[in-house]
C-alpha cells in the first residue's frame, strides 16, 4: 500500500468513526428530548378527544360463517378439478 492510500484509507476510519459518534449522540441525547415533547403534546390531545364510534367492530358470526363456507366449497372444487393431475403426478413420481 502507497503512502497515499494509507493515509486515504486512515481518513476514511476517522471521518466513519466521527460519523458513528455524532449517530450515536443524536440518538441519544436529542430523541429523549423529541419524543418527551412529543408524547406530552399527545397525551394533551389525548385528553381532549371524544370517543366518536366504537373502537371494535362488532364481529359477524354469520358472516365469518357463511365465508368459510363459500372457501370450503371453493376448496373442495378445486381439490376435484385437480384430482386427475394430482394421481398422475403421484403415479409419475412412484409413491
Amino acid at each position: 500500500m502507497s503512502p497515499a492510500q494509507n493515509k486515504s484509507s486512515m481518513r476514511m476510519i476517522a471521518a466513519s468513526f466521527v460519523a458513528g459518534a455524532g449517530a450515536m449522540t443524536l440518538v441519544g441525547l436529542v430523541a429523549p428530548l423529541a419524543m418527551k415533547d412529543g408524547l406530552s403534546a399527545r397525551e394533551a390531545l389525548a385528553s381532549t378527544a371524544e370517543l366518536q364510534s366504537q373502537a371494535i367492530a362488532p364481529l359477524d358470526v354469520e358472516a365469518v360463517k357463511a365465508e368459510l363456507a363459500a372457501s370450503q366449497a371453493r376448496m373442495e372444487a378445486t381439490r376435484v378439478a385437480t384430482e386427475h393431475a394430482m394421481d398422475r403426478l403421484e403415479r409419475l413420481s412412484g409413491r
